[in-house]
């Protein structure tokens, strides 16, 4: 009897260059994925925050808001590139359409994180000074209007919305919280005063989200009348995430209490005007910037716990920093207060 051996199976010629070239093509085209690495972080105790008009008080030590780099919407990631994010511990890559949305540009993407920025900078300075005892009055005024909306040619930007179907809203959020029992095609009484002096009221019908729901089709902001000049600048860095450190900041500033007291302190969070610090993006990313940085204590939100109980675990001994959640402007006040050798919260014990 004949025996049989195992013959090793063969790819065609052709078939074999062809999938090399198929593999090796992929390490150089375009992907969809941006990548994502600790940026540095940047101490607001400096010249960031310049407050004019009152009292202001000597400050020592880094209170820093910490950043992440992305890549931008149109930058070219290669496969290599994302090989590279996969295997690096202080890098992360995520598709593209969960950081940007589609179709968005470089110059819209950083208008935005522009845009978020600077709001995040007003919120912060009302939650600083709400904190500190100040009176200050706000409006919400339209400032941009979609050309594709009921409300084009009807709403004019700089209209102060004094009531929206008869009640009177102090944020944003109200609105758009109101506007999630509504449907597109309902009709709203939007009250507004127009260049200080008219006060007028529309009817307009809502519009449509891509995604179905309903929308006046404006942005919205809200204006403050503060009591003093408060003038944040920071290079080069965009979004909201910033707003807990610069109301300590802020605060820093305002009292004689040396609230840093020469320690290196870093942190983020978002923060509305009444002082709730709420999630952010990137938290891991910005996580090793600050250990890279030296920093000593970190200010994490609260909500964020989840994402980095992992390393929280692992950051023991002494000189180690540490992670410190908080869910307001209070709490994060508190922390710093702490004495030497205190006790902190952790993200573990929130659990």
């Amino acid at each position: 009897m004949r025996s049989l051996l195992p013959v090793k199976a063969r790819l065609p010629r052709f078939t074999t260059l062809l999938l090399g070239i198929l593999i090796l093509a992929a390490f150089f085209l375009p992907s969809p994925y941006v990548m994502l690495s600790p940026g540095s972080p940047q101490n607001v105790l400096g010249s960031a925050i310049k407050i004019s008009g009152t009292t202001v008080y000597p400050t020592t030590g880094k209170l820093s808001v910490t950043s992440v780099m992305v890549t931008d919407p149109d930058s070219y990631v290669t496969g290599f590139d994302i090989l590279y994010g996969w295997v690096a511990p202080d890098r992360a890559v995520l598709p593209r359409d969960e950081i940007y949305p589609k179709g968005e540009s470089v110059k819209q993407s950083k208008q935005q994180g522009a845009d978020e920025m600077s709001s995040s900078q007003t919120t912060a300075t009302a939650a600083a000074l709400s904190y500190l005892g100040y009176e200050s009055t706000s409006k919400l005024v339209v400032t941009e209007i979609n050309k594709n909306s009921n409300s084009y040619q009807v709403l004019q930007p700089a209209d102060q919305i004094i009531s929206i179907d008869g009640v009177e809203y102090k944020s944003p959020n109200g609105v758009v919280d109101y506007l999630d029992n509504k449907k597109p095609g309902d009709f709203i009484t939007i009250k507004v005063l127009r260049d200080e002096v008219e006060l007028l009221t529309k009817q307009i019908k809502l519009s449509a989200r891509d995604d179905g729901s309903a929308i006046i089709g404006v942005i919205i902001e809200r204006k403050f009348n503060f009591p003093f000049k408060v003038d944040i600048k920071l290079a080069d860095t965009g979004g909201p995430s910033g707003g807990l450190v610069f109301a300590l900041g802020i605060i820093e500033k305002l009292t004689p209490d040396d609230l840093i007291s020469s320690r290196n302190i870093a942190g983020t969070g978002t923060i509305t005007a009444d002082g709730q610090v709420g999630p952010i993006g990137g938290i891991i990313e910005k996580i090793i910037g600050a250990r890279r940085a030296g920093v000593s204590i970190f200010l994490t939100p609260t909500s964020n716990c989840q994402d980095i109980k992992s390393i929280d675990q692992a950051a023991k001994g002494e000189g180690v920093m540490k992670i410190v959640p908080v869910a307001t402007l209070q709490q994060a006040v508190d922390v710093l207060k702490l004495p030497t050798g205190a006790t902190y919260p952790s993200c573990l014990a929130s659990s």
